[in-house]
């Protein structure tokens, strides 16, 4: 639990300067946007879609900071065996309370990572199930390519886990779109 508190409290450390410096930029050209978009067509802003879109590139912000500048002090290594890693992790997950939080952190955080993900652009873009899990695994590819000729692990079992969590987030979406029966941001079907 400790380690998922670091990971936090690192994403959100780490990525405010970077946000200082992209939503000033992001929002500018967004109002720019909007204010065109609004004189050609004559359509009204949607505001909580508009909030949404704020939230996901602050949140892509962070998450491309946190995968890419970080520096984990790890090492070029690259693994192509898909479930190499998921296996091994799981099966000594509860040999040791250092084993546990890796496996917390690694397979239950590469999935949760990319739940708000699939969450938001089941919302903003109406996407079906695998275009939200292809957009997952889109994202999740850049990151690992990126961090090819960075000091970082790229790893299969990374692009299978962000899949998973954009999944989720796909599902998520839904049931909290059912709950709250159009009341909340008039989400969309």
């Amino acid at each position: 639990m400790n380690s998922i508190l670091r990971f936090v409290s690192s994403f959100l450390t780490d990525g405010l300067p970077y946000l200082i410096i992209v939503m000033p930029l992001y929002l500018s050209g967004r109002i720019l946007y909007r204010k065109i978009q609004q004189k050609q067509q004559g359509r009204k802003t949607d505001l909580c879609r508009e909030f949404v879109l704020v939230l996901l590139t602050a949140y892509l912000t962070m998450l491309f900071v946190q995968t890419w500048v970080v520096d984990t002090g790890g090492t070029n290594e690259i693994n192509l065996i898909p479930f190499s890693v998921i296996e091994v992790q799981i099966a000594d997950m509860y040999r040791s309370e250092a084993n546990y939080s890796l496996f917390m952190l690694n397979i239950l955080g590469n999935i949760a990572v990319f739940v708000p993900i699939g969450m938001m652009t089941a919302y903003l873009y109406k996407l079906d199930l695998k275009k939200c899990m292809f957009t997952g695994f889109l994202i999740s590819l850049i990151i690992e390519v990126v961090q090819l000729p960075l000091n970082r692990t790229s790893d299969v079992d990374d692009l299978i886990l962000n899949t998973t969590g954009a999944a989720a987030g796909y599902f998520l979406y839904h049931i909290f779109n059912k709950l709250t029966a159009k009341n909340l941001c008039r989400f969309r079907k």
